[in-house]
């Protein structure tokens, strides 16, 4: 006989699986836990893309301010007493051009007859967040190129026979430089148009791209020192001559807003940038978002030497910082400079900006103190 068992099983309560209000339950707990970590992880990234941004604003900010200061240590420097070069004058002549920001005409007032080893220009920069920037012009010399004896010299160009290599190396010469010819206290600022590396020449023809070379002009030219006694005279033998060429860095700085006008950049421009097109869009930008750049000068007038000077038009009269007198350019001995800056934003471009404003204050060593070797003026 056969017998048949049943085999029963027993169920648990745990095994009846999760009920509706119990996956619900979790689901929530679930949600709100990966919710608190979402935030979490989510201000962490904006902690640390707000980090960068910080980051490279102040680094922007202190590369920009880094280059100024290094130049204006070397502002007036290699000169002559005075800090000035003369520039065309007289009948026949016209403004010169100074670099400036896109879409400005900056010229020499009219008949001036040097130009100054800083040349301010207070307020005529783009205006940025409602503020009008500044502009700075500065001259100084190239060591690399100082006093060199000039051969043979004409109307329109000056050969060097012995001295620096001027087609390679540190003393290469290119057009769009800018040299000072001198001659006793006489002296003229040109652009070199062209280089004849074969026979040492530079060429300083008419229409050059800051309108320097005018050798129609009655004075504050090549020609009309040329004219000046002593007569011109080289000795080969000991390499000596009695006109002297140096080359000369016409650095200028300002804001442009105009290239890309959500990100202005601070520009660092060296003479102009062509020997023959005048063109205030070319220039190496140096820090990027950069919304203000102010120049204030301290002045030694040999009166009250009034400080954080502006040098605007009521300055340049007797109604101005150095009042009853007029301030002068080569009475400038310290620069204060402003540089401010804002985040980019580049990940969150609707967020909040940062701002933040450097300070330095330079003495111009240059302007300051006279070559006391420099016996030939």
């Amino acid at each position: 006989m056969t017998m048949i068992t049943k085999v029963t099983r027993s169920r648990f309560a745990g095994m009846a699986g999760y009920s509706l209000i119990e996956m619900m339950v979790a689901m929530g707990v679930t949600t709100a836990v990966m919710g608190a970590t979402m935030t979490g992880l989510a201000d962490v990234s904006k902690g640390s893309e707000m980090v960068l941004q910080v980051t490279e604003m102040n680094k922007s900010l202190r590369s920009g301010m880094d280059l100024i200061e290094r130049d204006m240590l070397q502002v007036g420097s290699g000169l002559p007493p005075g800090h000035v070069i003369n520039i065309p004058t007289g009948t026949g002549s016209s403004s010169i051009r100074f670099p400036g920001p896109p879409g400005t005409a900056f010229v020499s007032v009219a008949n001036d007859p040097d130009i100054s080893a800083v040349e301010p220009r207070p307020n005529l920069g783009p205006v940025i967040n409602g503020v009008a920037t500044d502009v700075l012009i500065v001259l100084m010399a190239d060591n690399a190129f100082l006093d060199v004896p000039i051969s043979a010299i004409t109307g329109t160009s000056a050969t060097i026979s012995l001295g620096p290599n001027i087609a390679t190396g540190p003393d290469r010469v290119t057009p769009g430089q800018l040299m000072m010819i001198w001659k006793g206290s006489i002296t003229t600022l040109v652009e070199v148009t062209d280089v004849d590396t074969s026979t040492r020449r530079l060429t300083f023809s008419n229409s050059d791209s800051l309108n320097l070379n005018q050798s129609g002009a009655a004075a504050g030219n090549l020609p009309f020192l040329n004219a000046q006694a002593p007569a011109f005279a080289y000795t080969l033998a000991t390499n000596t001559s009695n006109t002297l060429i140096t080359r000369i860095r016409m650095i200028s700085y300002y804001l442009d807003a105009t290239t890309d006008p959500t990100h202005p950049r601070l520009v660092r421009r060296i003479n102009n940038g062509s020997p023959t097109t005048f063109d205030n869009t070319s220039g190496t930008a140096v820090g990027m978002d950069i919304e203000n750049l102010r120049f204030r000068f301290d002045l030694n007038d040999g009166n009250t030497n009034p400080a954080s000077v502006q040098m605007n038009a009521t300055d340049l009269t007797t109604g101005g910082a150095c009042a009853p007198a007029a301030c002068s350019t080569n009475q400038i001995r310290k620069v204060d400079i402003v540089l401010t800056a804002r985040s980019r934003n580049a990940m969150i471009p609707k967020a909040r900006s940062f701002h933040n404003s450097l300070n330095s204050q330079v003495s111009l060593r240059g302007m300051a103190f006279v070559d006391e070797y420099l016996n030939a003026f």
